[in-house]
């Protein structure tokens, strides 16, 4: 019998580890990943405000999260937050509606015209610095030369991790009910994601936020009906990771 082609979300599985990040360890090493890309990389955020190189804010204890680990290494390669709103505090906010609340224009799809319980903001999506870099770039912020020793048949999938990460935004929405999903985003980012099949709509005027970004809207259920089929492959394959409990490798 002829073996199946493998694809490269087989690939993707091989080489990376989706997990729920809903223990203080795993919590911390996203916060650490963010520590790496918003402070130290990019400098959205400053050094002297994230004690013990980690990167977190008062959002993130009404948060579901996502850590993406690369298994060969051991090493942090991203993460992700969902942010969601308490049921019994209307006149609380979302990262969007505090920081860029004065750029949403949207006559239907305004956070605060849709029920609260059923939306969620998508926010720190992160990937490590040494997931980014072009081939030779060996040193790593963090002082972790490890693109050495990544073979050309692991970098073919670093760009998968991207997606990855908002295929676990759309699993851990779906899995705290929560049915509309913001994000502040790139514009460019925003076309790459609906070209993939998650249908974004922009719901704010651009502005300046870590650069210029935008706000956008998208349902969980649009984005399952309107995935790819290579794409739906890789969400199925992180919706399982996140509804097992397991361990680190």
């Amino acid at each position: 019998m002829e073996e199946k082609e493998r694809t490269l979300v087989d690939h993707f599985q091989d080489y990376f580890q989706v997990l729920n990040a809903d223990t203080p360890e795993l919590r911390e090493r996203a916060y650490s990943i963010r520590y790496d890309v918003y402070c130290r990389e990019f400098g959205y955020e400053r050094e002297e405000d994230c004690p013990g190189g980690m990167e977190q804010d008062d959002y993130d204890p009404h948060s579901l999260q996502c850590l993406i680990v690369h298994r060969p290494s051991g090493q942090g390669a991203g993460c992700l937050r969902v942010v969601s709103p308490p049921d019994d505090d209307e006149a609380w906010e979302l990262p969007m509606e505090r920081f860029c609340g004065h750029s949403l224009n949207h006559p239907e799809l305004h956070p605060r015209l849709l029920p609260r319980h059923e939306l969620a903001e998508v926010s720190r999506l992160a990937v490590h610095t040494q997931f980014r870099r072009r081939k030779g770039e060996s040193e790593s912020p963090i002082g972790i030369a490890i693109a050495e020793s990544i073979t050309e048949d692991q970098r073919r999938t670093f760009p998968l991790l991207g997606l990855a990460l908002f295929c676990a935004g759309t699993s851990l929405m779906a899995g705290a009910g929560r049915q509309h999903a913001f994000v502040m985003m790139e514009r460019r980012l925003a076309r790459m994601l609906q070209s993939a099949g998650f249908p974004f709509v922009q719901v704010g005027e651009p502005m300046e936020y870590h650069g210029s970004r935008a706000a956008y809207h998208v349902t969980v259920q649009a984005v399952l009906d309107s995935m790819r089929p290579d794409i739906r492959e890789l969400h199925d394959f992180v919706h399982s990771s996140l509804m097992q409990s397991q361990p680190l490798d």
